[in-house]
C-alpha cells in the first residue's frame, strides 16, 4: 500500500515537474523570439507611434554613419531612448548615446551643452542641434547632418501671389517652414525688378499671380526654364490672366479656366462645399506614388487640359477628381446664393485634371548650349494654389503633395515620402442622446446585468 501511494506521488509529481518545465520553455522561448525578432504594433489612427515613411526613406539610404548623443537627466531618458532605439532598428549606420549631464559634466562641456534636452546630431564633421524630442525634428537634423548641398528655391512675387513671408490664411509661411526645416534656402524673386531669374535658383516656385506678368517677366522666365533650368512649379488659380498662358500651352497645358465644382460624398463627409474638391485619385508617378489612401482638398480650382504634344517630353496627370465632378464654366456663381447646377451645354463633366507632371525637353536648341544634358527638365503645374497655403496645408496630403512635387523637381527622389504625423487632439464628440445611451449602459445595463444573474440563481436554487 505504501509502495503504491510513493509510486502514485512520484508520477504526480513527475507530471506537475513536466508541466512546470514545459511551461519555463514556453515563456523562455517567447522571450527569445522577442528578443531576435521584434515586432511592434501600432492601432493608433495615422500610426502616430511608428517611424514614417520619411524617416525610413531617409535612414534606409544613408550612406555615412550617423551618431546622436542626447542630453538627459536619468530619469528623464524614457522621453528620447524609445524614438533612438526605433531608428537604430531600422539602419546598422545609425547609433545613439543617452548622457546624463549630471553624471558625465566632462561629455557635456565637450558638446557646449547648458541644457537638458538637448541632442546632437553627428555625421563625419557635421554637426545639427535639437532641443527637442520629436520625430520630425530628428529626422530633419539628421537630413542636414548628412546633406553635402542646399538647394535655393524661389518664390515669385510682385503680382499679388501668395507670400512666404505671410502668416495669414492665404499665406505661404507654413511651406516655407518646412521648406526651412528640410535644409532648403527659400527665398523671394521679384523678376519685374532684376528682369531675370536669379542665376543660383535651383528651383522657381510661381505662387498664383492675380495680375498679369509684364513681357519682361514672362520672357525671364521662359528663358529661365528653355535656357538650362530645369525645375519649377506653378499654382494657377481660375480667373486670372497672367500672360503665363501661351508659355504653358506651347509646354501642351492648358489652363481650362473653369471652376471644378465637386459634388461627391468624400468632400460632404469632411464638411467641405462645393468649391473645396477632395482628390484621392493619383497616377502612378513618383510624386504622387506614396499617397494611396490619402486626399488632397484643393480650393477654387481649375481644371488643366492637354493641346498637342511636345517631342520628348512626358506629360502626366497626376491628380484626378471624381466623375460626379465639373467644370463650371460661369465664375460668377461664386458671387450668388445656392448651389450651381451642370449645364451640359457649356460645362466639362468629370473626371478633371487637377495636377500635370512635365519631363523631359523644353528646348532641344537651347538645351545642346547648356551644361545639363544629363538632365531632363521636371516641371509640375497644378490648378490651385490654396491647396498649399497656411490655411489648408495641414489637410491630409497637401503638405506632402506639395512637398513632394519639390523633391521630384528637384530629382531628389529619396525626399519623396509621407512626413510624420502630428499628436493632434482628437476628442470624441457626441450628441445628446449618445450621451444618454452611454448614461444608461454605464449606470444602469451594465451594473444590472450581475444582479440578474444573481436573482436568476437565488430563484433556481429556491
Amino acid at each position: 500500500m505504501a509502495n503504491q501511494v510513493r509510486r502514485r506521488a512520484i508520477k504526480y509529481g513527475s507530471n506537475a515537474l513536466t508541466s512546470i518545465l514545459i511551461v519555463l520553455g514556453l515563456i523562455t522561448g517567447i522571450n527569445l523570439l522577442g528578443i531576435f525578432y521584434q515586432v511592434r504594433f501600432d492601432t493608433t489612427e495615422g500610426g502616430i507611434y511608428s517611424l514614417s515613411d520619411q524617416t525610413l526613406t531617409l535612414l534606409s539610404g544613408l550612406e555615412s554613419d550617423v551618431s546622436v548623443i542626447s542630453f538627459f537627466r536619468e530619469q528623464e531618458r524614457k522621453a528620447v531612448e524609445p524614438l533612438l532605439r526605433q531608428y537604430a532598428y531600422h539602419s546598422d549606420r545609425f547609433s545613439y548615446r543617452v548622457i546624463d549631464p549630471d553624471r558625465e559634466p566632462v561629455e557635456a562641456r565637450r558638446f557646449k551643452i547648458n541644457s537638458y534636452g538637448m541632442s546632437v546630431v553627428i555625421s563625419g564633421d557635421r554637426e545639427e542641434r535639437i532641443a527637442t524630442t520629436e520625430e520630425k525634428d530628428l529626422t530633419n537634423a539628421i537630413a542636414k547632418a548628412v546633406q553635402q548641398e542646399k538647394k535655393v528655391i524661389y518664390f515669385l512675387t510682385g503680382h499679388g501671389e501668395s507670400s512666404v513671408g505671410s502668416t495669414g490664411r492665404t499665406g505661404y509661411s507654413r511651406i516655407r517652414n518646412l521648406l526651412l526645416e528640410a535644409n532648403y534656402d527659400v527665398r523671394d524673386s521679384l523678376v519685374l525688378v532684376t528682369e531675370k531669374v536669379p542665376e543660383d535658383c535651383d528651383l522657381l516656385v510661381v505662387p498664383g499671380p492675380k495680375t498679369r506678368l509684364y513681357p519682361t517677366e514672362v520672357n525671364a522666365i521662359r528663358s529661365h526654364f528653355e535656357g538650362g533650368q530645369f525645375a519649377g512649379i506653378f499654382l494657377m488659380d481660375p480667373g486670372y490672366r497672367t500672360g503665363l498662358e501661351p508659355m504653358l500651352e506651347s509646354w501642351s497645358v492648358v489652363l481650362n479656366g473653369d471652376l471644378v465644382i465637386e459634388q461627391s460624398a468624400v468632400g460632404k463627409t469632411l464638411g467641405m462645399d462645393y468649391s473645396m474638391p477632395a482628390v484621392a485619385t493619383y497616377a502612378v508617378h513618383p510624386v504622387t506614388e506614396k499617397h494611396e489612401g490619402l486626399m488632397t482638398v484643393f480650393q477654387f480650382a481649375q481644371s488643366l487640359g492637354r493641346r498637342g504634344t511636345v517631342p520628348n517630353m512626358k506629360h502626366t496627370k497626376l491628380a484626378m477628381t471624381t466623375s460626379s465632378s465639373w467644370g463650371e464654366t460661369d465664375l460668377s456663381i461664386l458671387g450668388k446664393p445656392g448651389k450651381p447646377e451642370y449645364d451640359p451645354a457649356t460645362d466639362t463633366t468629370g473626371p478633371l485634371t487637377l495636377a500635370v507632371a512635365l519631363e523631359g525637353e523644353l528646348n532641344t536648341r537651347l538645351r545642346e548650349k547648356t551644361d545639363h544634358s544629363n538632365r531632363n527638365a521636371r516641371i509640375v503645374i497644378f490648378g490651385d494654389s490654396d491647396f498649399a497655403n497656411n490655411q489648408l496645408l495641414s489637410m491630409q496630403g497637401n503638405a506632402d503633395l506639395f512637398l513632394n512635387a519639390v523633391s521630384w523637381a528637384l530629382d531628389e527622389g529619396a525626399r519623396i515620402s509621407i512626413r510624420p504625423k502630428e499628436r493632434g487632439y482628437r476628442p470624441i464628440t457626441l450628441s445628446v442622446d449618445e450621451g444618454q445611451w452611454i448614461k444608461l449602459l454605464s449606470l444602469v445595463f451594465i451594473p444590472g446585468i450581475p444582479v440578474i444573474l444573481g436573482l436568476l440563481v437565488w430563484y433556481r436554487r429556491r
